[in-house]
């Protein structure tokens, strides 16, 4: 009886969530979350004044002459962090959040991952980008990952049927009603990841179609290739070595495994943190982090010319975007990029005039609606800073 009520509650509560303001959706709410430790003696980044006042900045946006206050109300900034030559040169914190906040990334964890597995490449764990995942991880030949290589799946060229709003939705629910139910109802990350439904829909590599799976696969597979779980590698190979001060969340569902494809939470520092290890080619406090030759693959066409070019951002076809290995490559002779996340979570690099600028939004009323935007005013705002 108490199972039969508990299914209930849970099929309601699945009902409700399909209907749900998404500024209400919040996993941190019904899943856990594991702790990604920070290093024992953490780099402060230090600060620094600008040239000229930030908040003197304009730029122009569709025929429109725009402030930044004005850029931060209509895109529902709660927070913002501009990074120049590795100091902070402007930090806003929009009440009640502050420096110390613990913002959901939502899929900039993507782009968090695509940094791990070129570290696990750059140790050999994983010989090479074009390996297939399933050489490492068996049970991923099962479904259509079957001899999908880490590089398509970083593409989002894998060719498996997803349907990623659908789709992404379900894998959330179930694997609630998984955790809820003790594994008597619904399904683990990894079972929503080898599921038979995930079947082949085109030939990998053949084209460009975003789907969240595509992470959970790739780290199924890093796990087995590093011989730990992915939270206890990010830690001991990303984020103690980035020395950020403050420690990061990660969602995780019933038997502890990593929701890869979303869901970090971590501080606007923190981003920066990695928004500047990538702007100096994976180098940071002395360290080479990262490989140069990864971060320009991953984020870059001159890097890699099969990276995706002008693709869809949320359904949108804004011409300014591009896909690399989980990170997002835009387009002119800047060679930036940026980490996105949905409702308007950004990490725009800008190696070339050395800029990092982080954006932490609520951006609810249109999905996409400031993607583009948020791309002209950080080059407006990097050319300012200059």
């Amino acid at each position: 009886m108490k199972k039969i009520l508990l299914l209930g509650v849970i099929a309601a509560c699945q009902a409700q969530a399909q209907s749900l303001p998404p500024a209400l959706f919040l996993p941190e709410l019904v899943l856990p979350r594991e702790t990604v430790d920070m290093a024992t003696f953490p780099a402060s980044l230090p600060t620094a004044s600008p040239k000229a006042p930030i908040s003197a900045l304009r730029y122009t946006y569709e025929g429109v002459s725009k402030s930044l206050s004005q850029y931060q109300s209509d895109a529902k900034v709660r927070a913002m962090l501009v990074i120049k030559d590795g100091k902070i040169v402007y930090e806003y914190n929009k009440f009640p959040y502050t420096k110390n906040s613990l913002h959901q990334s939502w899929s900039m964890a993507k782009q968090v991952l695509s940094a791990v597995v070129g570290i696990a490449i750059g140790e050999g764990a994983i010989r090479s980008v074009n390996d297939r995942m399933d050489a490492y991880e068996p049970a991923l030949a099962v479904n259509g990952f079957a001899g999908v290589t880490f590089k398509q799946a970083l593409q989002m060229s894998s060719g498996v049927a997803y349907n990623e709003e659908a789709d992404r939705f379900k894998l959330f629910m179930d694997t609630i009603a998984d955790y809820y139910t003790l594994g008597s109802s619904g399904y683990s990350l990894r079972e929503k990841t080898t599921d038979a439904l995930v079947a082949p829909a085109f030939a990998p590599g053949s084209k460009y179609q975003y789907a969240s799976i595509n992470s959970q696969a790739i780290s199924m597979a890093l796990e087995k290739a590093v011989g730990m779980p992915y939270q206890r590698y990010l830690a001991l190979k990303l984020w103690k070595p980035m020395r950020t001060s403050d420690s990061a969340k990660v969602l995780v569902d019933r038997s502890g495994d990593a929701f890869t494809f979303c869901c970090l939470y971590a501080t606007t520092r923190s981003y920066a943190m990695f928004g500047l290890l990538y702007a100096q080619e994976g180098r940071l406090h002395g360290r080479q982090i990262v490989s140069s030759d990864w971060v320009r693959r991953s984020t870059t066409f001159a890097g890699d010319p099969t990276n995706w070019r002008n693709v869809p951002v949320n359904g949108n076809k804004l011409g300014l975007y591009g896909f690399g290995y989980h990170w997002w490559p835009l387009a002119g002779d800047r060679e930036d990029f940026s980490a996105l996340g949905v409702f308007g979570q950004a990490i725009h690099v800008l190696p070339k005039q050395n800029t990092v600028i982080v954006r932490i939004s609520g951006d609810f009323d249109t999905v996409g609606a400031h993607i583009e935007e948020n791309v002209v005013m950080g080059r407006a705002l990097a050319d300012y800073l200059d």
